[in-house]
């Protein structure tokens, strides 16, 4: 039976609601379950039991090179501070050489909590980097 090979992570899509989604970064949210820990009073084990409890998911985090005049992260950060929040559905696809995808990650429920930019620095070459980190309500994993 052949093996197959790691899929490589560097050709992918981002689906955002934004106009311009071509990102040069993307870190998928953690998934992580907490532990309920519970013991009965006439249990035998001095152990507790553990049971599983509520799931936690980590930001999503989308970066991109700046090209003026988008500003169009800084304008969703600040949704927020009129007292409505605009949530949005992201789509994350990994592609093959066809450009079919492989996987696909639905967050859903998305609104940014923290908007940053790379240093500006006369010594170096860099292209200028904006990070927008995203608060994830759910998430979903589909192999087609």
């Amino acid at each position: 039976m052949a093996v197959a090979n790691p899929h490589p992570a560097f050709h992918f899509s981002v689906e955002a609601g934004l106009s311009r989604v071509g990102f040069a970064r993307v870190l998928l949210p953690t998934m992580e379950r907490e532990l309920i820990r519970y013991r009965d009073g006439s249990d035998l084990e001095e152990a507790a039991r553990l049971l599983p409890g509520l799931l936690r998911l980590g930001p999503c985090v989308l970066e991109r090179g700046v090209v003026p005049p988008d500003d169009e992260f800084f304008q969703w950060l600040n949704t927020i501070a009129v007292g409505s929040v605009q949530r949005r559905d992201v789509v994350v696809r990994l592609l093959d050489a066809s450009h079919s995808p492989t996987m696909i990650w639905q967050l859903r429920r998305c609104f940014p909590t923290r908007l940053a930019w790379s240093p500006l620095d006369a010594d170096c070459s860099a292209v200028l980097i904006e990070t927008l980190s995203l608060a994830v309500e759910s998430m979903s994993v589909e192999t087609p």
